[in-house]
């Protein structure tokens, strides 16, 4: 007897350099640049600030985190984080603490490949 399996979510793209193209069109390339370099330098912390917070069960700050990682991931064009940081989120705000600890793991599991991405990233100037 063959088991039906439900069609997996297609892979997102783990960094769309277009983000950061539009960013430099609206502010300056050397803004863009910067907001990077920061965003790849804070992205560490960020991710543990948001495992800690759901680790420990903190609802109300975990959300704060992770608003704020999606925010900026999503301007720096990180597709990826960004969709795992919107069904963290969601785990959230339904309180399934279960569901939000297999997301945030899922994040921190991301981490390497967005770090990797980032830094191969072609430059904007």
């Amino acid at each position: 007897m063959r088991r039906r399996t439900t069609p997996a979510e297609p892979p997102t793209q783990v960094l769309d350099p277009e983000r950061l193209r539009e960013l430099a069109q609206d502010t300056s390339a050397a803004a863009a640049e910067q907001f990077a370099s920061a965003y790849a330098a804070l992205l560490p912390a960020r991710v543990d600030r948001v495992i800690r917070k759901v680790g420990i069960g903190n609802r109300h700050q975990a959300v704060e985190a992770v608003l704020s990682l999606k925010a900026a991931s999503s301007m720096a064009g990180a597709l990826r984080m960004s969709q795992l940081c919107r069904k963290l989120e969601q785990a959230l705000v339904i309180a399934d603490m279960a569901g939000a600890l297999a997301v945030a793991r899922d994040i921190s599991l991301h981490l390497p490949d967005l770090h990797e991405a980032l830094a191969a990233r072609p430059p904007l100037t």
